[in-house]
């Protein structure tokens, strides 16, 4: 990503070691930013593999490594939490950290589908906080004592920023200037066009789609009727020859259920236990 002061990259196998540097308790950006990671080289690299954290190396005009921006998915589906650092104190306030930022949340917005960007910034940094406020950014809240320096506990800033809210940030005005920078598209809206052409035009000669496959199909006839026997009711009786006669109470049963008037049983043998619910 190229912008007019610096360009981000994706790290290199040398570049862990440094981002690990500028994140370090104790260094320069992370006292201003008010957080830090206790990490080395080898724990930063296999976060950013894992996916559970994007960093990217900052580098100057003349290719100097300088710092680095990160990003992470937060919150639901759309939403990133960003971040950055400018390593050496001499290089602050020159503009580098400010347009870093502004790339990578292009980039978010407009390549991968970001919906919402986060920003926590530290109550006592006065350097981001005046470039936050140039920004359109909204103040969504303050978590109390989140940050602690010099002794005591300090407040921190979170800023969050909508996808239409930057796309119109993107026309400069003199009301916002830092912002108005925006990423060139990867492909030109005239190769997107032609693209649709082609496809258009294969469709159009006849080439058949998965679709017209599928609607043909629904469209077709019923193949040939399946045997009565098997697409409705009970299966047919068997041959009378090959059913056992009913007797006695079963007899009954059966004729009383066809209708019939039934038939009286016959006597049950003598000393025979007589049937349980009777017939009728």
């Amino acid at each position: 990503m190229q912008g007019r002061l610096v360009t981000l990259e994706w790290p290199g196998d040398d570049d862990w070691a440094a981002i690990a540097s500028w994140l370090r308790p104790g260094s320069p950006a992370a006292v201003l930013s008010g957080d830090w990671e206790l990490l080395g080289a080898a724990e930063v690299e296999q976060a950013n593999r894992s996916g559970r954290v994007h960093h990217l190396v900052i580098r100057s005009k003349d290719g100097e490594r300088i710092g680095t921006v990160s990003y992470q998915r937060s919150g639901r589906i759309g939403g990133f939490t960003v971040g950055g650092a400018i390593g050496s104190p001499e290089l602050w306030r020159r503009g580098y950290g400010a347009e870093a930022v502004v790339l990578l949340v292009d980039y978010l917005f407009h390549q991968l589908d970001a919906h919402r960007v986060q920003v926590t910034t530290a109550g006592y940094n006065k350097g981001v906080i005046r470039l936050m406020t140039k920004t359109p950014f909204v103040i969504e809240g303050i978590l109390r004592d989140h940050c602690y320096l010099d002794g005591r506990y300090h407040d921190a800033i979170v800023w969050g920023l909508l996808r239409d809210e930057h796309y119109a940030s993107l026309k400069p005005s003199e009301d916002n200037r830092v912002l108005a920078v925006g990423l060139p598209d990867f492909l030109s809206d005239d190769d997107k066009t032609q693209a649709r052409a082609v496809l258009a035009e294969h469709l159009a000669s006849g080439h058949r789609t998965a679709l017209d496959a599928y609607l043909d199909g629904a469209t077709e006839p019923a193949g040939p009727a399946a045997p009565v026997a098997a697409e409705a009711g009970p299966p047919a009786a068997q041959p009378a020859a090959e059913l056992p006669e009913p007797t006695g109470t079963a007899a009954v049963r059966l004729t009383a259920e066809a209708g019939e008037p039934a038939p009286v049983a016959p006597s049950a043998p003598a000393g025979a236990p007589a049937p349980i619910g009777g017939a009728a």
